[in-house]
């Protein structure tokens, strides 16, 4: 059995969900003379629409020096963004959150926030007092196994209570956010947690086992943080695909969904469980809480307490491993993580990447070797394997192979029919001696394919010998201005060349991409070279901007405009973006 439950994350976003964020902890430099100049041949659209103060501003806590707010905007989204004030600080938001770090955990932060439109008038201000330490409750950690991982530096990371699998490359990094922030630097990662989920009896809100994970992701368009609980032996796999293992739990976060997936084998109920089914999008920076809370007879989903997705099954187990896995999902930041049902410790095992470096078809496939410090100290070793062959029909017969030693592989299938359907294999030596050169195979009485290995390292006390894994210091994001999109339409309507004279609008949005971008100083645009608009925005947090050219004396053929969005601060780079259109002959 496989099913699926999708709950789509609503909520309001300014154009394409975009952070602007201002930081006046350093001032830059004064800007030279930006005057407002527009070519005879060009007119502005005003934007009508007043600006009004934002509404509903409320602050909370995810740990005892920081706040997050959020807000609702009164006047619709075709505004520029918004205008944060406290402690002194300003930052500018697109978006109607923003997470406020490194507080006294002690003292009272009154905050504001005003709409700020494109071309950089601010709203009267809604204002809200907090004191971090009063806002924060600490109760979300009750019931959790002890202690909590929080991801603060390469020892976070320790062999024994985690294995890494990577994409390759240096795939961690920390940032200087509040403390330090651990930070995905690749496209495919996974992290296995050696802390299994063991289920108990029912806490006051049904749970018999949980996961929680606090992260501002995925924060990528297209990525994915997969959170999975993974029952034995599926939680010695390489990096977690589908069709996921049998009695398997994956919970999808994408920025506009969270999906549940499921391996065969679990028991559907009748289970009801009220979700309220929306939430505003994830904001880079802005850490939201999620968990993955297991119930006798559901799995639900909730991000800060509130329930957005459930699922009426009943998992076929009793222990499980949890998984933390990203996908596209680079920028992403993880900062704690916590298992919670029946007490359990850790069961260190790490983790050996085996062959074969490319997909081949033989009766016996070499996996590599193993170097003899990786063997020292283990009481013990786990080859794991998915492999396939052409043709379907009944479970291949596997032997594992470890240097002169060999064993029969337990086999489950692994999902998909027909030719090259899956299937997991492994087997385990106790005791591996650690005097020379481990060689690893696989053998069958006909031909197949390993489509990934690893071998699973029973460390015990030899855990605390074994590397941390590489975790990169990456330096604070320095923000750009956002991006800018052009589009020029004639009057007559879209689509294909122009005819001659009449106006044509040029409409530039001052998108920007998901993160943190600097206040914008102004806005130029160029028509075949020439400069035609220089526009002041008084350091907005960009927005939409529409001109009407008059083409009357503009020549048939083919021009191009091009927009240059210039930063406050002149050390940022600035941004350009180019449209060409055709005027057809007479």
């Amino acid at each position: 059995m496989r099913r699926k439950v999708l709950v789509w994350l609503g909520g309001l976003v300014l154009v394409a969900g975009a952070v602007v964020v201002l930081r006046n902890e350093s001032a830059p430099p004064p800007a030279r003379e930006f005057a407002r100049f527009l070519d005879e041949r060009v007119e502005q659209v005003a934007d009508t629409q007043p600006l009004r103060r934002p509404a509903d501003l409320t602050l909370t806590a995810l740990d005892a020096t920081s706040l997050r707010a959020t807000w609702t905007p009164t006047d619709g989204l075709t505004h520029g963004g918004f205008e944060v004030r406290w402690a002194g600080r300003t930052r500018l938001v697109r978006g109607t959150e923003t997470e406020l770090t490194d507080l006294d955990p002690d003292g009272e932060v009154t905050v504001e926030v005003r709409a700020v439109g494109p071309l950089g008038d601010r709203s009267e201000p809604v204002v809200a007092q907090a004191v971090p330490r009063l806002a924060h409750d600490p109760a979300w950690a009750d019931g959790l196994v002890q202690p909590i991982d929080r991801f603060d530096g390469p020892e976070a990371l320790s062999p024994r209570r985690w294995r890494v699998v990577d994409g390759g490359g240096e795939c961690l990094g920390l940032r200087p956010l509040n403390g330090r922030r651990l930070e995905v630097a690749c496209d495919l990662l996974d992290l296995q947690s050696n802390v299994p989920m063991r289920l108990g009896v029912p806490a006051a809100d049904g749970a018999v086992g949980r996961v929680v994970v606090t992260t501002d992701g995925p924060t990528a368009a297209d990525g994915r943080v997969l959170l999975a609980l993974l029952p034995e032996p599926f939680h010695g796999l390489g990096h977690l695909t589908k069709p996921y293992p049998p009695g398997s739990v994956v919970l999808t976060l994408a920025r506009h969904g969270a999906t549940f997936d499921f391996g065969d084998g679990l028991t559907p109920t009748t289970k009801v469980v009220p979700v309220i089914g929306t939430a505003p999008p994830p904001t880079p920076g802005v850490r939201h809480r999620w968990e993955l809370r297991v119930l006798p007879d559901a799995v639900v989903a909730l991000r800060d307490g509130e329930a957005l997705a459930t699922a009426p099954v009943a998992v076929p187990w009793t222990t499980a491993h949890p998984r933390l896995g990203f996908r596209d999902a680079r920028g992403t930041r993880v900062d704690t993580f916590g298992v919670g049902g029946a007490p359990e410790s850790p069961v260190p095992v790490s983790l050996v990447r085996l062959g074969p470096t490319r997909l081949v078809e033989d009766v016996l496939v070499p996996l590599g070797t193993v170097a003899p410090n990786r063997l020292e100290g283990a009481s013990g070793v786990r080859v794991v394997a998915r492999v396939a062959r052409q043709r379907g029909g009944e479970a291949l017969p596997v032997t594992v192979e470890f240097g002169d030693r060999s064993a029969p592989a337990v086999t489950v299938p692994f999902g998909g029919t027909g030719p090259m359907a899956a299937q997991f294999v492994h087997a385990d030596f106790p005791q591996p001696l650690p005097d020379r050169e481990v060689e690893v195979r696989l053998r069958a009485p006909e031909a197949f394919f390993v489509l990934d290995a690893h071998l699973l390292v029973s460390d015990g006390q030899a855990t605390a010998r074994r590397p941390l894994p590489r975790v990169a210091d990456r330096g604070p994001v320095t923000p750009e201005v956002p991006e800018a999109v052009v589009a020029v339409v004639h009057e007559s309507g879209p689509g294909g060349a122009f005819p001659r004279g009449g106006k044509a609008r040029v409409v530039v949005e001052l998108d920007g991409t998901p993160g943190e971008v600097a206040a914008v100083k102004g806005v130029e645009v160029d028509l075949d070279g020439e400069g035609v608009v220089v526009l002041p925005v008084n350091g907005s947090a960009g927005g939409r901007l529409e001109f009407l050219v008059d083409l009357d004396r503009v020549s048939t053929g083919s021009h191009r405009v091009a927009v240059r969005v210039l930063p406050v601060d002149e050390r940022g780079r600035t941004r350009s973006a180019e449209y060409s259109f055709e005027i057809r002959p007479l």
